[in-house]
């Protein structure tokens, strides 16, 4: 049994990784849509991203109204994240500086992390903690080699506090959804559509509208697939179903992935510094996951009492001789029926706890049971 649930842990923790990876392409895809106004480019992507809906209820055999028959709070809060989180990170991104705002978004992992210690169930360990801790270093690094790149205007401090927002939002929000566990994964594509649709009235009410090019329909239609449609789908899933200091610190690999598609796309060198961060982010998403690859303790043996073969036999001869007494009484009151039906099902349990003894209970040795077989013939 507990194999089995570490195999359904360890391939939820591997899909929530897959999304991680998908996010790295955000970076390079919004670099196509600058000329499109924030929430304009977040309601069109979303918009795409319902699409996906048909596709992942019938890969998951989920209804598609399932999402109508959960309560309000998540509806809530996973909507205010999806469109407070895409429009932060899309309106601050073209004017903060660009280390500053690397940085500030490379806290998400760490808060996940640190923050999954207050959630029913999990554990902080060391490794958690240390490789979380190298994984920022990565990103420290990386944040470094592009800290000239970026000169700090007079309304700097405003747009790195809205890609704060938008980290501590989205850190949050990863550890709530742990709390939302029984929500199937499959209605996020519901939810997308309400989150194009909140987008777009925002849009009209703050924006003009902008009309895209070939090129930057493509690039909408892209962000909505993958980083903002597929990926949610597989982090959601990742976040609920496995290893969520695992994944948050695997988070710290998006920034790294992305940088990498950034200088591979617009043909820039690749730095040292961009090696050199790779290897510590990569080395603490691994240390970071130990506890789903290492092995397991196996469960002491259990403490067997000399008297529990003595125990489960009065039991069972209580449940039977009870069962008689109700059979030669007629059973004609309802209460006599439900006594019935409870006095089976614990007549049951004693016969399986009786097989389980039969397992785990020694052998006995060759010359007692030869005794016991001389007691019992005389």
């Amino acid at each position: 049994m507990s194999s089995a649930m570490g195999s359904k842990k360890l391939l939820a923790s591997l899909l929530g990784a897959m999304g991680v990876v998908l996010w790295a392409t955000e970076t390079t895809l919004i670099t196509f849509t600058t000329a499109l106004p924030p929430l304009q480019t977040v309601a069109l992507a979303f918009m795409f991203a319902a699409c996906l809906t048909p596709f992942v209820c019938w890969a998951t055999r989920t209804h598609p109204l399932a999402a109508f028959r959960q309560p309000a709070l998540v509806w809530v809060v996973t909507v205010a994240a999806l469109v407070g989180y895409h429009a932060c990170i899309y309106y601050a991104t073209q004017k903060a500086p660009p280390a500053p705002a690397a940085l500030l978004q490379g806290t998400t992992p760490l808060m996940i992390v640190l923050g999954s210690a207050l959630l029913p169930g999990e554990r902080l360990r060391w490794w958690h903690v240390v490789g979380a801790v190298i994984g920022l270093c990565g990103v420290l690094l990386l944040v470094e080699q592009g800290g000239e790149a970026g000169q700090s205007g007079g309304h700097a401090v405003f747009y790195l506090g809205l890609i704060g927002v938008a980290a501590a939002l989205w850190g949050l929000y990863s550890l709530v959804s742990r709390r939302f566990a029984d929500v199937p994964s499959s209605v996020m594509g519901t939810f997308y559509g309400a989150s194009a649709i909140l987008a777009g009235l925002a849009h009209l009410w703050l924006e003009e509208w902008t009309q895209p090019s070939l090129q930057e329909w493509l690039a909408v239609a892209a962000l909505g697939m993958l980083p903002m449609g597929l990926a949610i789908f597989l982090w959601d899933y990742g976040v609920k179903k496995g290893d969520i200091q695992a994944l948050g610190a695997f988070a710290y690999v998006e920034p790294f992935i992305g940088a990498l598609l950034v200088a591979l796309l617009a043909g820039a060198a690749l730095e040292m510094n961009l090696l050199w961060s790779g290897c510590l982010v990569v080395a603490g998403a691994v240390l970071a996951s130990r506890s789903l690859w290492r092995t397991p303790k196996r469960p002491a043996a259990p403490v067997l009492r000399p008297t529990i073969p003595e125990e489960l036999a009065h039991a069972h001869n209580y449940l039977l001789s009870r069962i008689l007494d109700l059979h030669r009484a007629g059973m004609v009151s309802t209460g006599s029926l439900t006594e019935l039906n409870t006095l089976l099902g614990e007549l049951d349990l004693v016969m399986k706890l009786w097989d389980e003894w039969e397992e785990v209970r020694p052998q006995p040795s060759g010359e007692y049971a030869l005794a016991q077989a001389h007691s019992i013939a005389a």
